[in-house]
């Protein structure tokens, strides 16, 4: 930590903003232990936290013909799709999905997730 950094976060903690203030420190090192030890996030107003949720909803809108096939992201299993509702949750960025059924051809795909879920429309034929 660069010495003015560190003097700021002495004289906000000796100033009482910080809940690690109500302990005395003796040296930088005690109260850098103390922050990391005691820091305490101020909790969310409700009103903000909703608009956060609302603008992180992106993902995958997947429409899976027959709904009984697995659906995996990155390499990861994430259910069955009649199970995972209307949007798969994923983060921005590219992903790969694929789709696979017991009898069926697997179904593979490289999406690209933004800022708006993704609709996806599967179906899995049958395999010889």
């Amino acid at each position: 930590m660069p010495p003015n950094a560190r003097r700021l976060l002495i004289a906000a903690l000796m100033a009482g903003t910080c809940a690690c203030a109500r302990h005395p420190v003796a040296r930088d090192g005690d109260a850098l232990a103390l922050l990391r030890v005691e820091a305490v996030r101020p909790a969310m107003p409700v009103g903000r936290a909703a608009r956060v949720e609302g603008a992180a909803a992106t993902g995958l809108r997947l429409d899976v013909m027959p709904e009984g096939a697995r659906v995996f992201v990155d390499g990861r299993a994430m259910g069955l799709a009649r199970q995972l509702g209307a949007l798969l949750p994923l983060a921005p960025g590219v992903h790969q999905v694929s789709v696979r059924l017991e009898g069926h051809a697997t179904w593979r795909a490289e999406v690209m997730v933004g800022d708006r879920p993704e609709p996806i429309q599967v179906t899995l034929t049958a395999s010889p």
